[in-house]
């Protein structure tokens, strides 16, 4: 008999294919999220709904809250699918008896900062940017004079495009300087993006999916909307040996530039949680969630890399904000995010329409409380702070 599992930020993508793929196999999904509205609540798979602390204001209250509905359900097992996997992992001895597949808090303190992950990259023998943690004015004023421009800063907690700018002149990289030890500098590369997504069990490789990046959310790139199943060696040699050195636990995706031209690759992050393109390996064949749930229920499963290649999927929404962006921010028509070329969508299905429904009332109580689709506040958790 199947047991009941609980996935948690359910709002979004990630935790609706969860949903899609555990609930149509029988198994009883309790879908939560801070927000009342969420794709999982309009779903027509069936999930039980529950609402919890905003994680990101009060993490004890989340993890108190989701301990006790969790055990008052007699839920044994547990799924999260976003940045509250920090707090799952920091605070995973106090969930008694529930299951998860997270890494130790440490190695995903290591995977998610940037100057942390790229020293780690870098002692491996893994290609990536010219990069700098800078310390000063100077610093920061000789890496820009010596690089092509845009340079590229990121925030060691940023999260997608969330803590990304893409520097092109001194006043925008002065605006800074008052962050200086929170961000790293990198020179900016040319290539397609690459995600190689893998999941662990306790250091264990146990399955392995690479997709390219076809569109992005905003042009100087970041979520990606349109992507395509494929398969790349060096990317994935290099992904693993990262996970492998991390004796990585749980799911990530491993994200990297690729010239197809030169055959020149950089690694660029590690995502070291349920990745928004998740969708693209569930209808490839290559089934995550389920994999995910397999470990939790039998303690183990064998290594698997099968998945059909060059399957497209893109995320509906997404594209039409990508859209609405190009427009407002650059006065460009991007008529490719309109495009429904693609086999299947992250978010709509003539099976389960009404979830596009629930997914742009979300977006639409964003924009109104803060008058930006996509805000950095409540929306990128400091880790160094738990």
């Amino acid at each position: 008999m199947d047991s009941s599992i609980a996935v948690t930020y359910s709002w979004n993508r990630m935790a609706y294919i969860v949903n899609k793929s555990l609930s149509s196999k029988g198994i009883k999904v309790h879908t939560g999220d801070s927000s009342f509205l969420h794709m999982n609540r309009l779903s027509l798979y069936s999930n039980s709904c529950f609402r919890y602390p905003n994680f990101y204001q009060d993490p004890l209250g989340f993890v108190n809250y989701l301990k006790n509905y969790l055990n008052t359900n007699e839920i044994p097992f547990l799924i999260p699918t976003h940045e509250e996997v920090f707090i799952v992992s920091k605070y995973l001895d106090q969930f008694g008896g529930v299951k998860t597949v997270v890494a130790d808090f440490e190695n995903l303190k290591t995977a998610h900062k940037k100057e942390l992950s790229v020293s780690l990259a870098k002692s491996l023998g893994v290609n990536v940017p010219d990069s700098i943690q800078p310390h000063s004015r100077e610093d920061c004023l000789h890496f820009f004079s010596h690089h092509q421009k845009p340079i590229v800063l990121k925030y060691g907690n940023s999260n997608s495009s969330k803590g990304v700018f893409y520097i092109s002149q001194v006043p925008e990289l002065e605006s800074h300087l008052p962050n200086l030890g929170d961000f790293i500098l990198q020179e900016y590369v040319h290539g397609d993006g690459y995600g190689v997504s893998m999941l662990y069990n306790q250091g264990e490789k146990r399955a392995i999916f690479t997709h390219k990046r076809l569109e992005e959310k905003i042009s100087t790139g970041g979520t990606s909307t349109l992507r395509v199943s494929c398969r790349n060696e060096l990317l994935e040699e290099w992904a693993e040996k990262m996970l492998n050195h991390l004796h990585w636990n749980g799911v990530a995706m491993v994200e990297f530039k690729y010239n197809e031209v030169e055959k020149k690759g950089w690694f660029i992050e590690i995502n070291p949680r349920f990745w928004g393109s998740l969708a693209l390996p569930y209808f490839s064949g290559m089934d995550f969630p389920y994999l995910y749930y397999k470990i939790l229920q039998d303690g183990d499963i064998k290594f698997t890399s099968k998945y059909k290649e060059g399957v497209k999927v893109k995320w509906l929404l997404g594209g039409l904000i990508g859209f609405a962006g190009g427009l407002i921010k650059e006065r460009k028509f991007y008529w490719d995010h309109l495009s429904l070329n693609a086999d299947h969508f992250d978010d709509f299905s003539f099976r389960d329409p009404f979830v596009l429904l629930g997914e742009a009332g979300y977006y639409a109580e964003k924009l109104l409380s803060t008058m930006n689709l996509n805000p950095t506040e409540d929306s990128s958790l400091n880790i160094d702070k738990l």
